[in-house]
């Protein structure tokens, strides 16, 4: 079977905190399970996909985007026909080295740092063990989700991230970053090389039967795809403290391991890695028949952990469940596919706040004489998170640069004409942190779509130390072209109660048509102004801005 034909599917990881030995996390969760299938239910054209009230508020957009969202679906049937003995994906060139966990980060760890890097590398021919730009961060996707404190995250918030922005690499996102500093990273072009790197889909696999079993070994084994010659790594959920393991297992294997599960964990949780099978390995069950086969799974506990990392996990206890819950061990196994692409059009933002989580970021278009959004996308990270700290984490700096991508929306606006383009930041308090300062330092928009090298690049006309983030909702709009305009003189408006007035005012002009007036600064004491006027050449007197 053809993998393009798999489609999404989002399983949802709860981690819980750490117990001694590394983090843990619980089962699948049925309720995100359904989340997931109603988001999934949803037109992307038309949904309004994690936009918030405040978000909406004071907008009238005509379609708003859906922006990372994962469908749900299973994968479709494969042939399973033939296969080999015994499959060991770790061993193959694309596999990186083992992953030591830092904290609670087990399901971006097992989701990002071995499958999604593992597929990456296959897809490029790249060798993950030969530099830092072949491996993708597991720390960028999980500083972002972990609300700034060492707990778990959801495997589907790390992919949805990937989804929808890319992950950065261990080159720009170095993988010694401590547990405690919560970092972010500054900087565009970091950003801009992680949006090159995307998830496709998110694959569901059943694994309660033997022919289920079956179809996750034809997976490991060629991705279901005949010749492509090697196959995939697929991610499953458990307990993960009191667990029992014979570290000594001498039995039939060609794999040659000697570390094996031999009872489930009763406590925690934890995300682990499938990456191969071996049908020769042989496993006592409890009423002391004997089962054939196991599973290879790769641990992120380092390599002192098992047997250099990795142990067999029998078949025998995904096909006996009687007493065991999702939570003991996850019924579904996940996949992925990834994809490369080019960014078309791309928001360059810098921030100076001292409180991250108050502060979430949407981008639009327009047509230029249009008032509000036509198409609106949520960003997916820095979105109330990270904690209250500084915006590149609890020991760093307040000033951060980042890039979001804003490429799904050409498809919705590359017949709109000239353009205006609109940063939304939502600023508030969360969790007992007010934020002292939030300043916006800089906002383009870079277009690709000419020369991939040499965008074309909008800027907004930033005051001297930036522009105030107030509380509530700022939209900072960026016109690509200047709106037809008459005199620029300077006027002084004064309104009833002796005050400036800075709502627009519409004015007749010489030429019998109109204009509209809108006072944009204004200081009394130097005496000076800043005006803007647009001109309707209709004689239209509601003049659009």
């Amino acid at each position: 079977m053809n993998t393009n034909k798999i489609l999404a599917v989002a399983l949802l990881l709860l981690l819980l905190q750490p117990l001694q030995q590394g983090a843990v996390a619980a089962g699948v969760e049925s309720d995100y399970a359904a989340r997931a299938e109603t988001e999934a239910a949803a037109e992307p054209e038309v949904a309004a996909a994690g936009v918030g009230s405040d978000d909406a508020a004071g907008a009238e957009p005509e379609v708003t985007a859906a922006a990372g969202i994962i469908p749900v679906r299973r994968a479709a049937r494969m042939e399973v026909g033939t296969l080999p003995l015994s499959v060991d994906n770790s061993l193959l060139p694309y596999f990186p080295p083992l992953i030591n966990q830092v904290g609670g980060s087990c399901a971006q760890a097992s989701y990002i740092g071995y499958m999604y890097t593992y597929e990456m590398c296959r897809l490029m021919g790249w060798t993950a063990s030969e530099s830092s730009q072949y491996r993708f961060s597991y720390l960028y996707t999980w500083n972002f989700i972990n609300d700034g404190t060492d707990m778990g995250s959801y495997g589907y918030d790390g992919l949805r991230i990937a989804m929808s922005n890319g992950v950065m690499t261990e080159a720009d996102y170095p993988k010694t970053t401590s547990v405690y500093s919560y970092y972010w990273a500054s900087g565009y072009d970091k950003y801009y090389r992680a949006m090159a790197n995307r998830l496709n889909s998110f694959v569901l696999m059943p694994a309660t039967t033997a022919d289920e079993l079956e179809q996750i070994k034809r997976y490991l084994y060629d991705h279901g795809q005949e010749g492509s010659g090697s196959g995939g790594l697929v991610t499953f959920s458990s307990k993960a403290s009191n667990w029992k393991m014979n570290n000594s297992y001498d039995g039939p294997s060609e794999t040659g391991y000697h570390c094996m599960l031999t009872a489930l964990a009763t406590e925690g949780g934890h995300a682990m890695t499938i990456v191969g099978y071996d049908d020769l390995v042989q496993f006592q069950a409890p009423d002391g028949s004997t089962s054939q086969g196991a599973f290879i799974v790769t641990n992120s506990w380092g390599s002192w952990s098992h047997d250099n990392g990795r142990y067999y996990l029998p078949y025998w206890f995904f096909l006996n469940r009687e007493n065991i819950s999702t939570n003991d061990l996850s019924s579904d196994v996940c996949a992925v596919e990834v994809e490369r692409r080019s960014p078309q059009l791309t928001f360059r933002v810098g921030i100076d706040c001292d409180a991250r989580n108050n502060l979430s970021f949407s981008m639009g278009a327009s047509p230029i004489k249009s008032p509000y959004s036509t198409v609106e996308y949520k960003v997916s990270i820095a979105d109330y998170q990270g904690g209250g700290y500084k915006m590149c984490g609890q020991y760093a700096s307040s000033e951060i640069e980042m890039g979001f991508d804003f490429s799904n929306a050409v498809r919705f606006i590359e017949d709109l004409g000239d353009l205006s383009f609109y940063l939304t930041v939502n600023r508030n308090s969360k969790d007992g942190h007010t934020a002292t300062k939030a300043l916006l330092k800089r906002f383009d928009v870079l277009d690709y779509r000419d020369n991939s090298s040499n965008p074309k690049v909008y800027s907004y006309n930033i005051p001297k130390g930036g522009e105030v983030i107030s509380s509530g909702r700022n939209v900072f709009r960026l016109d690509t072209v200047d709106p037809p305009t008459i005199s620029r003189n300077g006027i002084e408006w004064i309104g009833r109660s002796g005050k400036p007035v800075t709502s627009p005012l519409v004015f007749r002009t010489a030429d019998g048509k109109y204009a509209k007036v809108r006072v944009l600064q204004y200081d009394r004491e130097a005496g000076t102004m800043t005006i803007k006027y647009v001109y309707s050449p209709s004689g239209d007197r509601n003049v659009k801005q």
